[in-house]
Parts: C-alpha cells; structure tokens; sequence
C-alpha cells in the first residue's frame, strides 16, 4: 500500500516538473516572438524616419528592454530550480 502511495506522489512529482519545464518554454517562446516582433517594427518605424514614427519606436524600445529583462529575469528564476531537480536524481 505504501509502496501505491509512493509511486503515485512519485509519478505526480514528475508530472509537476515536465508541466513545469512545459510552462516555460512555451513563456521563453512567447517571449522571444514577442521581442522579434518588436525589433521589427522599431525598424520599420526608424525607416519611416518622421518624427511620430521616431517617437513610436522609442517608446517600443524601451518595451523591448523590459520584454528582454522579464525574460532574463524569469530564466534566472527556473534556472535554480532545473538544476536542482537534476542535481537530486
């Protein structure tokens, strides 16, 4: 019965983590289309090179430097935790 319990709590621990993990990357993806997206219309703005423009792709910069600070900030924080899980195997 013990040995039921264990395998079970063992089995949802695993789960857990590949949700995890799963989570993640599909955030770290999400993330990096994101900046592309925003490297590419700042562009597309500097192109224009009107004043209106000018003022758009500065204020999209500075979104792209938070997007690019979120994302470093989220891999800061899983990193700990995945070499954690893989140092306990």
């Amino acid at each position: 019965m013990f040995a039921l319990l264990k395998t079970l709590l063992e089995t949802l621990n695993l789960y857990f983590k590949l949700k995890n993990k799963s989570f993640y990357t599909d955030l770290l993806e999400s993330s990096k289309r994101k900046q592309k997206d925003l490297i590419n219309e700042i562009e597309k703005l500097r192109a224009n090179g009107d004043s209106d423009s000018t003022d758009r792709a500065d204020f999209l910069q500075s979104e792209l430097i938070t997007e690019k600070r979120d994302a470093k900030h989220l891999s800061a924080i899983y990193a700990p935790s995945e070499s954690g899980a893989v140092s306990s195997d």
